[in-house]
């Protein structure tokens, strides 16, 4: 179950960077419409199913929400200056990251064959991406925002983690934390930095597009994520995600026309085959307090 349940993971957050990209409105208005219909809804929901977002819960989300509100801005504004190409390879980064930490935070002991398979599929992730043979369009600037994106959005990951790994957390009233939160985050700047003019150039399609991301990516696809926390051990689970490039790509054929070339082909399999492996790898940290 954990694992068919990260597969509807990764098939929701590869369609995050191509249906953000047909967005056409300003980053922080993005931000603050996507966590302005996310963060009420789950509310919502949590207090249809006879609950409501425990002190505990708030104040646990709370720096994991404002790192995941921060995150989106991010992401929104590289979109615009980068190619999805070139923030993709960067996030393809983050599991060779995370294992430097996973040990001393999680007490999960990162076997030899977990570090080689998660380089390999790391590897394969950067071929799908560049085997595109897109434009790679880059500047000083948008290289720092996705730097921005992906640090955020560990700090997140890792928080998450971290909170489903010492306690027993409902995914829904976590989520509704943390949206608040990430709602919490946009408002400021967008404040400070947004004309009213600019909400008006949010319309159309913007509508259809954001809901997919809010809602999709986000409320379904993170809710699924939360609960897999309580499941998956973080070093196995952030390499399971680079498969969402694979449906990145192939959502990038779909609505922009990207063509799959055969690099990209050999490159999923490699990140394919190195999934595999590491799920054949026997798990050796202790059980997590979710863990039936």
């Amino acid at each position: 179950m954990p694992l068919l349940v990260m597969g509807l993971v990764v098939i929701s957050w590869g369609l995050g960077p191509p249906v953000s990209k047909l967005l056409t409105s300003p980053p922080m208005v993005s931000a603050f419409i996507r966590f302005g219909m996310s963060a009420p809804f789950l509310l919502v929901v949590l207090a249809l199913r006879g609950r409501w977002l425990s002190r505990r819960v708030f104040w646990q989300t709370a720096l994991p929400g404002l790192s995941f509100g921060v995150n989106m801005v991010f992401v929104f504004a590289a979109v615009q200056e980068v190619t999805i190409s070139v923030m993709s390879v960067m996030m393809a980064l983050q599991p060779a990251m995370l294992l430097a930490v996973v040990g001393p935070l999680f007490g999960d002991r990162v076997s030899f064959r977990q570090v080689v398979f998660t380089l390999i599929g790391a590897a394969g992730a950067v071929g799908v991406i560049v085997g595109a043979g897109g434009e790679f369009r880059a500047s000083a600037f948008g290289l720092s925002l996705t730097a921005m994106s992906v640090l955020t959005f560990s700090v997140y990951f890792v928080l998450t983690r971290i909170a489903r790994s010492t306690s027993a957390v409902d995914p829904i009233e976590w989520m509704a934390g943390i949206n608040f939160w990430s709602f919490i985050a946009a408002v400021l700047p967008t404040l400070l930095w947004v004309t009213p003019s600019q909400f008006f150039e949010f319309g159309g399609l913007d509508w259809l597009w954001i809901v997919i991301v809010a809602f999709v990516t986000g409320v379904f696809g993170h809710v699924l994520m939360t609960w897999c926390h309580g499941h998956i051990e973080v070093a196995r689970s952030s390499l399971y995600v680079l498969a969402m490039h694979i449906v990145a790509v192939g959502t990038a054929w779909l609505i922009h026309a990207e063509p799959i070339t055969p690099m990209q082909f050999l490159g999923g399999a490699v990140v394919l085959f190195s999934v595999a492996m590491v799920i054949r790898t026997p798990t050796v940290s202790g059980r997590s307090p979710e863990s039936s």
